[in-house]
């Protein structure tokens, strides 16, 4: 939960995006602690609670150490207005923290990339006119132990209620990971927007998927939506966060 006008921010740093579409997009990366939801896949999964090492920053505060980040990485930032890209955890816990924090860096002219596990519809209304992409996680109950269709759906119906924002789905693929869950995923999709892409993430450690599995995955979506995509999350191959 927020302190006052605080919330908890475990790092802030600058890097490249290592998965979907957008893969190699220069962003400044600020990962907030804590998850409304735990899955056994998380790559960041100390991000899940709220540690001692949590910093607590307002809003000016925050601003004061991306800009920093951003002047010292400026020649890298080479297209278009900067990226901010908020993850977590779950970044939309703070829902309150952020509408007031987005808002202010708009002004200043980053743009604003919302990466969330897409169960907190209530809160991303608060700030989805200020954000440019949402990348969504679709989050299967082989891995995350519950299911989450009715959240994801009234999630994308309000991502995609403003034509400005850029929405996209991910999922990962693991060994447990089966056809139901797939097909549920274009189903979910084709019924909100069949524009919007999906992006297929083959796990890469024990967990590593079936070629023949990837193969019927891909191939099933495709037959519901047509924008389906098989991408390998490219962070976890260069080990870079």
């Amino acid at each position: 939960m927020t302190i006052s006008n605080t919330a908890p921010v475990y790092e802030i740093f600058f890097s490249f995006q290592g998965e979907g579409l957008y893969t190699g997009l220069p962003q400044i990366y600020v990962r907030f602690a804590g998850c409304n939801i735990k899955c056994r896949y998380c790559d960041t999964s100390y991000s899940t609670t709220i540690s001692k090492k949590a910093n607590y920053y307002s809003q000016d505060k925050l601003i004061k150490i991306i800009y920093k980040i951003y002047k010292k990485n400026k020649k890298k930032f080479t297209f278009g207005r900067p990226f901010i890209i908020f993850t977590g955890g779950e970044p939309l816990i703070y829902a309150d923290f952020l509408e007031l924090l987005t808002q202010k860096l708009k002004k200043i002219g980053f743009n604003i990339y919302l990466e969330t596990n897409g169960t907190l519809t209530q809160n991303l209304k608060k700030i989805i006119n200020f954000c440019d992409i949402v990348s969504m996680d679709f989050k299967f109950v082989s891995e995350c132990k519950k299911s989450f269709w009715k959240e994801h759906r009234s999630f994308l119906e309000t991502a995609v209620s403003n034509a400005a924002v850029k929405v996209l789905v991910k999922c990962v693929v693991t060994k447990n990971t089966n056809i139901y869950e797939i097909k549920k995923s274009a189903d979910t999709i084709r019924g909100i927007s069949k524009e919007i892409p999906l992006i297929l993430q083959p796990s890469i450690d024990k967990n590593i998927p079936e070629i023949q599995n990837l193969y019927r995955f891909y191939t099933k979506a495709k037959t519901i939506i047509p924008n389906v995509y098989l991408m390998v999350q490219m962070h976890k191959v260069y080990k870079i966060r």
